[in-house]
């Protein structure tokens, strides 16, 4: 099975600190208003599809991307101001600049603009998250802080930085212009591997920490194989060129399924040509050369390559029946001011406690993080308040397919129709989105909060 071979050992997260350096651009908004009139949401409206199940099918190919540890304040919490200074309403629930938490001495620290492109790593694994939450108030990401010690930044003030369109015009042109979520959030508190772990099992079998794999490999269904057994084509595109099929063999049966994944280069090419492109695809984060957007990395650097990929489908003849799911794996320990929500729990498994770990289930999702959904056929402007996890995606390619779906979790998640409007395509020609700029700052000095 291949569930065995373990598609879930992403240990390979590489904290490269980039001492280039450059003026922080200054950029001019882009017209996004103008493609199409903005639709109008209602906080906590439920999902809905007027045109039918059956319209679904104007989709044949989903992709998704997961990037690395960047909550929703942090990348995308001035999405409204953006999207008011377009012409667009201000219906996102934002970062509060006016909030206020307390370092690790007990300074009073607001979220302030970070003046770096890449920052020093931060915490969210299963311990410090969950004191992160403290009970829904939100207020102790820079208490925990201590437990990835610096220099630079001792008192964990980093954790209140975010960024803007000055430093990412992409992103907020690509979530102005399609579909976005304030209410998506990541699978669980805890860090990478058993957040990925849900996005391909829609579980971590009680796994709560990036625990190796028994001798063989994870014996646990993943979306693959149920894939394999409903007869969907599928493909998985890698993007680190060094030691590759080391990296692969790691998590996925690379000899046997030779013919399912491949380098990112063969992705330029096979866009071109709809009629034989899979109907599922994953691409994976490029960690080993330090373009996943993980702290430590330069951000804009890696933002500009996810551009790449992300322009190059919709400049290809494929554009027309796909869809594009960009988002993050977790928060990454960075501030954000809403709590976790209830989901589902994905099976009777308990969470894998260490003597002295916090307490908590799998019935309570992650934190926020960003969320892209990009195809001709989303509505145009479009932010979701609905709440959402990382299965949610699941449920959008088992709903889509006719897939079996995973555990209960996938089961019951919401399969993201809300998204779409398959009545017309609205964006079947995208407006130009702007270059993403590589060019910040990139000095960890740079990461506190100033006057701290």
């Amino acid at each position: 099975m291949r569930g065995k071979l373990s598609l879930f050992l992403f240990t390979l997260l590489i904290f490269v600190v980039d001492t280039g350096c450059g003026g922080r651009p200054t950029l001019n908004r882009p017209d996004i208003s103008s493609s199409t009139n903005p639709v109008a949401v209602q906080p906590n409206a439920p999902p809905a599809d007027s045109s039918g199940s059956a319209s679904r099918t104007n989709i044949r190919h989903i992709v998704v991307m997961l990037e690395e540890n960047h909550s929703f304040d942090s990348y995308l919490g001035q999405l409204g101001a953006y999207r008011a200074a377009n012409g667009l309403p201000d219906d996102v629930d934002g970062l509060p600049l006016t909030a206020t938490l307390y370092d690790t001495v007990g300074n009073p620290v607001h979220p302030f603009h970070s003046g770096t492109v890449c920052t020093e790593n931060l915490s969210p694994s299963w311990n410090e998250s969950h004191i992160d939450v403290d009970g829904g108030r939100m207020d102790k990401f820079m208490k925990t802080s201590t437990s990835v010690p610096s220099v630079i930044d001792p008192t964990g003030t980093r954790a209140m930085g975010y960024y803007d369109w000055t430093d990412f015009p992409y992103y907020y042109a690509l979530a102005s212009t399609f579909g976005t979520s304030d209410r998506f959030f990541s699978a669980l508190q805890a860090n990478t591997l058993p957040n990925r772990m849900y996005l391909f099992a829609a579980s971590s079998f009680g796994h709560i920490y990036p625990d190796k794999p028994p001798a063989g490999g994870w014996t646990h269904p993943t979306i693959f194989d149920h894939l394999d057994k409903a007869k969907v084509s599928w493909r998985y595109y890698y993007q680190d060129t060094t030691e590759s099929s080391v990296y692969l063999k790691q998590w996925a049966t690379y000899a046997r399924d030779a013919d399912h994944v491949f380098p990112i280069s063969r992705w330029y090419n096979d866009i071109q040509d709809e009629s034989t492109l899979p109907s599922v695809i994953f691409i994976d984060r490029a960690a080993m050369d330090g373009l996943d957007e993980h702290p430590g990395h330069n951000l804009q650097l890696g933002a500009a390559n996810t551009a790449k990929i992300v322009n190059s489908l919709l400049q290809s003849p494929s554009w027309a029946s796909s869809v594009f799911v960009l988002t993050y794996d977790e928060g990454g320990g960075f501030y954000d001011h809403v709590p976790p929500v209830p989901v589902a729990a994905p099976d009777n498994i308990s969470p894998m406690l260490h003597k002295g770990d916090q307490p908590g289930d799998f019935a309570h999702s992650g934190f926020r993080v960003p969320l892209f959904v990009i195809s001709p056929w989303v509505k145009p402007h479009y932010i979701s308040h609905v709440n959402r996890d990382v299965t949610s995606i699941l449920r959008l390619i088992e709903v889509r397919f006719n897939v079996a779906p995973l555990t209960v979790r996938d089961a019951a998640a919401d399969d993201m129709t809300e998204f779409f409007d398959f009545s017309s395509p609205a964006l079947l020609n995208p407006p130009t989105l702007p270059v993403q700029p590589t060019s910040g700052v990139c000095n960890l000095a740079l990461e506190k909060a100033p006057g701290i």
